[in-house]
């Protein structure tokens, strides 16, 4: 992914220097190395940025920034996963109820012991040797 920032980060300063190079051919060396020392500034500054805005997006998961609001937070978010999780199974269990459901679990089972089946034909043709 920061590959992918810095390739991305290049590119646009290429496409900006190559538009500004033609105002840029009408400068003297020592304001175009002051431009370039910018465009090069920029660039750093725009990856510290972006460095940055990533550690707090993920700063919610991270706990090492903690205070007793984040904390409480943090433990109702493992609870409410929890409940996610029992509800999900809960979820599971009811629809292999469902008579169509419980069908294509048939059908599976069927499909399943004609393979085996198969596969018994071609052990036996084979010798063993599939």
């Amino acid at each position: 992914m920061r590959g992918l920032f810095f390739v991305v980060l290049w590119c646009l300063s290429a496409g900006v220097f190559s538009a500004a190079s033609q105002d840029l051919a009408r400068l003297s060396d020592v304001e175009r190395k002051q431009v370039n020392a910018w465009m090069a500034e920029r660039a750093e500054t725009m990856a510290r940025a972006h460095k940055l805005e990533s550690e707090v997006s993920g700063a919610w998961a991270n706990t090492s920034y903690a205070s007793p609001e984040t904390e409480a937070l943090r433990a109702r978010y493992r609870e409410l996963q929890q409940e996610l999780t029992r509800v999900q199974f809960e979820l599971q269990k009811k629809v292999q109820e469902v008579p169509a459901v419980q069908e294509k679990a048939r059908q599976a089972d069927e499909a399943n012991k004609k393979a085996q089946a198969l596969l018994k034909q071609i052990t036996e043709k084979t010798g063993g040797k599939q």
